[in-house]
Formats: C-alpha cells, sequence, structure tokens
C-alpha cells in the first residue's frame, strides 16, 4: 500500500511534491492514526477509531479487554495478516501513557516490530 506522509498532522510536502510511503510505514502511520483517534470523534464516520472513552477511560478496563480491543483494531487493517506478541502496557503514576508494542506479519509476509506510545 502507498499512502501520504503524515507528520505533525499535516501531509508532508517536499520541493512541492506531496512525499508518499509505502511498506511497512504505511502500515505504521494507519494504525497509530486508528488508535489515535477516537470512536465517535470524526462526523463522518462515528465508527470510525479506537473506543478509548466508550470503553477505557473511566472504566477501569481489565487488561485483557485493552488487548483484546487493540489486538481486534491491528488484525482488521488491511495491511496486517496477524501480529504475535502483544504488549500493552500502562504507567498510571508518572505520565499516564499507554505503550503498545508487537510484531506485525503484514500482507507481504515481512514481520515489523512495532512500537507506540499513546
Amino acid at each position: 500500500m502507498i499512502d501520504y506522509n503524515i507528520s505533525t498532522g499535516d501531509v508532508q510536502i517536499r520541493q512541492g511534491d506531496i512525499v508518499m510511503i509505502d511498506e511497512p510505514q504505511a502500515t505504521r502511520q494507519r494504525l497509530e492514526q486508528k488508535l489515535r483517534l477516537w470512536q465517535g470523534e470524526w462526523f463522518l464516520n462515528t465508527d470510525a477509531g479506537f473506543p478509548w472513552l466508550s470503553e477505557i477511560l473511566g472504566q477501569r478496563p481489565r487488561p485483557e479487554v485493552v488487548r483484546s480491543l487493540i489486538f481486534d483494531l491491528v488484525t482488521n487493517d488491511p495491511g496486517v495478516r496477524s501480529i504475535e506478541s502483544l504488549q500493552v502496557e500502562f504507567d498510571a503514576q508518572s505520565d499516564r501513557q499507554l505503550r503498545i508494542a508487537f510484531n506485525a506479519i503484514l500482507s507481504s509476509g515481512v514481520t515489523e516490530p512495532m512500537d507506540f506510545e499513546l
């Protein structure tokens, strides 16, 4: 897959041309966008995004529920065949960061390590 390179919310332009990316960067970027988009936030498709508000925040979710939601989001991406070694770590005390790390087996068959801090 080929996609626009998006950095800090904007399409990147270099020397007057839109910068494009391909695998595995395109899949990494798409997954990060899906994880950062709150479900219901985009008015054109209120089902798009991750259910942060309805399933995670203020709900005291069990770790296996959070892992399952992340697993479903990642494996339903068209660029991902499967994932292995999914790790989800939440640091509630210091900086309230969620770290998600896994190895994605892309549709091309390549295994790509991915790590997101949200």
